[in-house]
C-alpha cells in the first residue's frame, strides 16, 4: 500500500478580495459562500484563459499557416465564458490574419487563415492590453522571476476603464506547481496604476513527489491579512496538479479563522473544515 505524502508549505498570501482582509473571524454561512464563489469564479478565468493560450499558441506555431512570417502578436476573445479565440494581427495592428478557438469543456479547437480587417472591438482590446502590460513592465517595483520559471500575463476588465494585469509564474519543469511569487496591478485603460497587490511573497514550488512517492494532499497556511484560498492557487493547481496528475485538491489553513479551506477540483468548490 503507498503511504500518503502530505506536503506541507507555509506561506504568506494577500487575497485580492477587499471584503477579505483584515478579519479575525470567520463570516456567516451566506457571506462565505459568496467570497469563496467569487474566488473560484476569478480562479476559473486565469485557469481557462492560460490553458487556451498554450493550446491557441501551439496550433498557431503548429500550423502551415503563411501568416506566422506577419504576425506581430495576439489578443485573446472570451465568446461565452467557455470558449476562447486567438485572434493573431499584422505587424501593423489593422488585419487579422489568423484566428483560433478552443472550447474548455468540449476540448475542441479549431482554426483558419482569417485576412479580414480586425474590428474597433479587436483594436481597442489590442490598444488597451499594450498599453497597459508596456506601462506594468517598466515600474521599478516589479518582483523578480525565479529561476527556472517565466512569468504568464492575463489582462482582465473588471470594471469600467478598469483592468486587473495578473502575473503568474509558469515553469517547463515537470513534478512541480509553481506556486508562489504572484501578483497584480489594477490600472485604467491609459497603464496608470491603481493598485498593486501581491499574492505571495516568494516562490513555494510544490513537488509532485517526494522521495519517489505521489503526494497526495498539499497544505499551506495563510495568516490574518489574507484568510483565503488564493484564485491563482487554484488556477495554478488545476493546470500543473489535477490535470497532469488527477490530483483532488488541496488546502490553506487560515490561522486569523481557525479553519481549513479545501479546494474540490473534482467538483470546482471550496469546502470549509472547522476546528
Amino acid at each position: 500500500m503507498k503511504r500518503l505524502v502530505t506536503l506541507l508549505i507555509l506561506a504568506v498570501f494577500f487575497i485580492p478580495i477587499a471584503e477579505a482582509q483584515n478579519t479575525n473571524s470567520i463570516p456567516k454561512d451566506e457571506e462565505l459562500q459568496e467570497i469563496n464563489e467569487s474566488i473560484l469564479a476569478e480562479a476559473y478565468q486565469l485557469y481557462l484563459h492560460e490553458k487556451a493560450a498554450r493550446i491557441l499558441e501551439d496550433i498557431f506555431f503548429g500550423s502551415d499557416s503563411k501568416a506566422k512570417n506577419t504576425v506581430e502578436g495576439w489578443v485573446p476573445i472570451t465568446e461565452d465564458g467557455i470558449t476562447v479565440k486567438g485572434v493573431f494581427y499584422n505587424k501593423e495592428k489593422t488585419r487579422a490574419v489568423y484566428e483560433a478557438t478552443f472550447n474548455i469543456q468540449t476540448g475542441e479547437a479549431s482554426s483558419k487563415d482569417s485576412i479580414r480587417d480586425l474590428t474597433a472591438d479587436e483594436k481597442d482590446k489590442i490598444k488597451i492590453r499594450e498599453t497597459i502590460i508596456n506601462a506594468v513592465r517598466t515600474l521599478d517595483n516589479l518582483p523578480a522571476c525565479p529561476e527556472g520559471c517565466t512569468f504568464n500575463v492575463q489582462t482582465r476588465m473588471i470594471d469600467e476603464d478598469l483592468y486587473r494585469v495578473y502575473f503568474m509564474l509558469g515553469t517547463s519543469q515537470r513534478g512541480v506547481i509553481p506556486f508562489g511569487c504572484d501578483f497584480s496591478y489594477d490600472c485604467d485603460s491609459k497603464g496608470n496604476v491603481k493598485e498593486f497587490r501581491r499574492y505571495h511573497n516568494s516562490y513555494i514550488p510544490a513537488p509532485l513527489t517526494m522521495d519517489g512517492e505521489p503526494v497526495q494532499e498539499f497544505i499551506h497556511s495563510h495568516t490574518s491579512i489574507c484568510p483565503y484560498i488564493a484564485p491563482t492557487d487554484i488556477a495554478l493547481f488545476l493546470l500543473y496538479g489535477y490535470e497532469p496528475t488527477g490530483l483532488k485538491g488541496f488546502k490553506v489553513y487560515s490561522s486569523a479563522l481557525k479553519c481549513y479551506f479545501v479546494f474540490d477540483a473534482e467538483n470546482y468548490e471550496i469546502k470549509v473544515e472547522r476546528r
